[in-house]
């Protein structure tokens, strides 16, 4: 199939990019499962007694933060009448590392740019499409100002209790954490690869003149192949 002119093939045609899928995949593997359970425990605890809902939520990410060093942050959004009732409508904890060590530290709604946008998350793209959609959605890379100061993708699912949208539950990954395992790799598939998040938004790239973050208009995406990373929304570009 096309997309704004480029061929976009869903098959690896060289052992450079099923290297390179290899790893991407294994990244991203985790995810989908990961945001599952935390989003069952959420609606698990929304749904038998609120009160508790703090409480379940720090034990589930703790956990899964303490497991892995793949994520740089995990939790939950939430500014139903329900929740607030009960509980604070931020409940993300973000990793600190010292000595090897992850002691998870609570985002404040009050310190952060989420503190801004309460009365307005529908502006916020990790908020706004899975409420939009009620689908999984990817946002970035973009600089996590709240969480990591680092380019971060944010993977968000909606939180629905008998078809009602209560929030979001989701997790944070760097860019860093991947561009350690595939630079090399977009070395040898091309001098200039790039890796694209939903088509268009650069996320490593290894050509100076795109930077993390910035975004590829039509007539420059023209002169690449884009080859997408199966069960992702990322895209391998590789100049013609």
């Amino acid at each position: 199939m096309t997309h704004k002119g480029t061929n976009v093939r869903t098959i690896a045609e060289t052992p450079e990019m099923t290297r390179l899928f290899d790893v991407i995949i294994a990244w991203h593997a985790q995810v989908p499962e990961t945001i599952e359970r935390i989003s069952s425990v959420a609606i698990a605890a929304i749904s038998a007694d609120s009160r508790t809902l703090e409480a379940q939520m720090e034990k589930v990410v703790f956990d899964i933060l303490n497991s892995t060093s793949k994520f740089a942050g995990a939790g939950i959004v939430s500014v139903h009448p329900t929740v607030l009732a009960r509980s604070r409508s931020l409940l993300w904890w973000v990793t600190q590392r010292e000595n090897g060590h992850v002691d998870p530290l609570p985002l404040d709604a009050d310190l952060t740019e989420l503190g801004t946008y309460q009365a307005g998350l529908e502006d916020i793209e990790w908020y706004r499409v899975p409420a939009a959609t009620g689908r999984p959605h990817m946002t970035g890379p973009f600089v996590d100002y709240m969480c990591t100061d680092q380019f971060a993708f944010t993977f968000t699912v909606p939180l629905e209790i008998s078809g009602e949208f209560y929030g979001v539950a989701g997790i944070d990954m760097t860019v860093r954490s991947l561009e350690e395992q595939i630079e090399s790799l977009l070395e040898d598939l091309s001098p200039d690869a790039i890796l694209l998040s939903n088509t268009d938004l650069v996320a490593i790239s290894l050509d100076p003149q795109f930077a993390t973050g910035s975004r590829l208009k039509s007539e420059q995406l023209e002169a690449y192949d884009l080859t997408l990373v199966p069960g992702t929304l990322l895209s391998i570009a590789a100049p013609r």
